[in-house]
C-alpha cells in the first residue's frame, strides 16, 4: 500500500492525522524538524527530516506516495519568519515538489474566513495559498475548519491552565464574536474520509473547498462561560477595548517566539468565524462532536 505524504505532521492537527490514518491501516511518511517532535513510532510510518522550506526533501518524501496531506502553517509569525513564507511560499514548494513527483491528489489545510479581502494577514495568506493550489494541475480538496479544539489545542487549553493565575478573564472587544469550534478528531476523520474517497462519482469532490465546523455556535463570551462552567471554576469576564490590547500584543510579539496574543490574532477576534446556513456536512457520514460533550473527557 502506498503511503501519503504529510506536511505539519508533528503539529496538533497533524497529530490527530497521522493516528487517525494508522489506526484504520493506511501508511505515512510525516515530515519533521526536531528530533523530539517525533511523537510515535509505527512500523507503518516513515519520519522525513526536512522542511516545507526544501522543494528537494519535499520531492525525497514524496517519492512513491499516492497522495499529500498539506497541514504545515502558523497561528503566528515567530521571529524572523513571516506568513508568507510558510502559508504562500511553503504551498507553492509543495505543489512544484507534486509536480516533480507525478503526484496529483492534495488535501490542503486552510481556514475558515480566508479570503482575497480579509483584514487579518493570516488570513489573506491562506487564501492566496489556496488561490496557488487551485491553480495549479492537482486534484485538490481545500478543508476550512473553525476553531479547532482537543486535547492538545492552545487555545481553550491555555485558558484552561491560565485560570488559577486570572483572577479575571481579560475579553477583547465585546466578545460578541461567533464561533463553531470542531474537535480535532472530526477533522481528523474527515481528512481521511475525503483520503480514502478521491474517485470524482463520490461526493467527496476534488477540487472543492470544505467549510469544517461544529455542531454549535457560541459567542466568545458564551465560549468562555461554558468553559468556566465545564471545569467548575467563577470569574469575572472584563472586557478591554482592542486600542488598548494592541500595544502589550506588539510587545509579546517580540519578546516570546510564540507569544500569547497578537495584533494579528486582535483582527480575528473582531469577526465572526462560523459556517454558512447553506453548508451541509452530509458528505462526510459524520455527527460531529460539541465541545461540551468531548472536553469534560481530556480535562
Amino acid at each position: 500500500m502506498a503511503a501519503v505524504f504529510i506536511t505539519g505532521a508533528t503539529g496538533f492537527v497533524g497529530r490527530a492525522i497521522v493516528r487517525r490514518l494508522l489506526s484504520q491501516g493506511g501508511e505515512a511518511r510525516a515530515l519533521y524538524r526536531a528530533e523530539r517532535s517525533r511523537f510515535i513510532e509505527n512500523e507503518k510510518l516513515e519520519w522525513i527530516r526536512g522542511g516545507i522550506d526544501s522543494i528537494e526533501r519535499l520531492t525525497q518524501g514524496m517519492a512513491g506516495a499516492k497522495a499529500v496531506i498539506h497541514l504545515a502553517g502558523r497561528l503566528v509569525e515567530p521571529p524572523g519568519e513571516r506568513f508568507e513564507q510558510v502559508h504562500v511560499k511553503g504551498t507553492l514548494n509543495v505543489l512544484e515538489a507534486m509536480r516533480r513527483s507525478g503526484l496529483r491528489r492534495l488535501l490542503h489545510m486552510s481556514a475558515l474566513g480566508s479570503r482575497a479581502d480579509a483584514p487579518s494577514r493570516y488570513h489573506q495568506t491562506k487564501w492566496e495559498a489556496e488561490e496557488r493550489v487551485r491553480s495549479a494541475p492537482v486534484d485538490a480538496t481545500i478543508f476550512r475548519p473553525s476553531l479547532i479544539f482537543g486535547k492538545e489545542d492552545r487555545a481553550i487549553n491555555l485558558l484552561i491552565r491560565a485560570l488559577p493565575y486570572l483572577p479575571f478573564i481579560p475579553v477583547p472587544g465585546s466578545g460578541q464574536n461567533r464561533l463553531q469550534p470542531v474537535w480535532v478528531e472530526d477533522v481528523a476523520t474527515c481528512f481521511v474520509r475525503a483520503l480514502d474517497n478521491p474517485a470524482l462519482d463520490h461526493p467527496i469532490m476534488p477540487g472543492r473547498t470544505d467549510p469544517l465546523c461544529g455542531p454549535q455556535t457560541y459567542t466568545l463570551n458564551e465560549l468562555i462561560a461554558l468553559i468556566l462552567q465545564i471545569v467548575g471554576k467563577r470569574r469575572s469576564k472584563v472586557h478591554l477595548p482592542i486600542w488598548m490590547l494592541k500595544p502589550p500584543a506588539a510587545l509579546a510579539e517580540q519578546l516570546f517566539k510564540t507569544p500569547p496574543l497578537t495584533r494579528d490574532q486582535l483582527i480575528l477576534l473582531q469577526e465572526d468565524n462560523i459556517c454558512g446556513k447553506h453548508d451541509r456536512f452530509e458528505k462526510f457520514d459524520l455527527s460531529f462532536s460539541r465541545l461540551e460533550e468531548v472536553l469534560p473527557s481530556y480535562l
